[in-house]
């Protein structure tokens, strides 16, 4: 009798999994939007976008709050400068150090922000060689997380650090 019960709950736990399978459509929840497709290109856009949370459950993940195409490419532009800081002592007290680890002569704009987004500090510099480091003064900084931010004059290369000051 065991046996038997045993196999009608296994037979309906199977047979309830076997029809519980969905399918995701992509699909946006916000206040307005639009899409338009022609032979060449499609656009879509939306305006307002109510939730951003993002959800995963077994091998499913579920990102909410912003469009995102069913293909991500990527490329590297034939102007690609190799980019990468490091900055220093993190954390730090009075000044910071940042160094450039470039593979040519460029101009970077650096820029620190709180948490809140509140821009601190901005600071252009012309020419920065590979291998100089750049030193910031954060004497007058209340003690907190801040981000600093290196990019381009164009804006097309960017690298963000957390820097926290003591």
């Amino acid at each position: 009798m065991r046996k038997r019960i045993f196999v009608v709950l296994a037979a309906t736990f199977f047979t309830v999994c076997g029809f519980a399978q969905i399918a995701l459509e992509p699909s946006v929840l916000a206040s307005g939007g639009g899409y338009a497709e022609t032979e060449t290109m499609s656009i879509s856009w939306t305006l307002g976008e109510l939730v951003t949370a993002t959800l995963t459950g077994g091998d499913m993940i579920l990102t909410q709050g912003f469009q995102q195409p069913a293909d991500i490419g990527t490329g590297i532009s034939a102007k690609e400068l190799n980019l990468q800081i490091t900055a220093y002592p993190n954390p730090v007290a009075d000044v910071l150090f940042v160094k450039f680890d470039i593979d040519r002569t460029k101009e970077f704009w650096i820029e620190i922000q709180d948490v809140t987004g509140r821009v601190i500090s901005l600071e252009q510099h012309k020419e920065v060689f590979p291998g100089d480091i750049v030193q910031i003064n954060t004497s007058n900084f209340t003690y907190g997380v801040y981000f600093l931010k290196v990019f381009t004059p164009d804006r097309e290369q960017s690298q963000v650090l957390s820097i926290r000051k003591l």
